[in-house]
């Protein structure tokens, strides 16, 4: 494998992780809405503490694809 080549596969690693992170916020999204539409508290606490972890989750995924790319 050559320098360029292992440029590119980083490059395509990081892209993917990008999105995956882009995603998962939206995901986390979609969490906290539904937190918000629920009538049981118990209900709306754990999806707001699931879409708080996602989030969680979705930056450091964002954070290390920003090492593997230079940004």
């Amino acid at each position: 494998m050559t320098a360029r080549d292992d440029d590119t596969h980083r490059n395509r690693t990081a892209a993917a992780m990008h999105d995956t992170a882009e995603r998962l916020e939206i995901a986390e999204a979609i969490l906290h809405r539904s937190a918000d539409r629920s009538p049981d508290e118990a209900t709306k606490e754990r999806l707001h503490r699931l879409g708080d972890e996602v989030t969680s989750q979705a930056k450091d995924i964002d954070r290390r694809a920003g090492r593997l790319d230079g940004q």
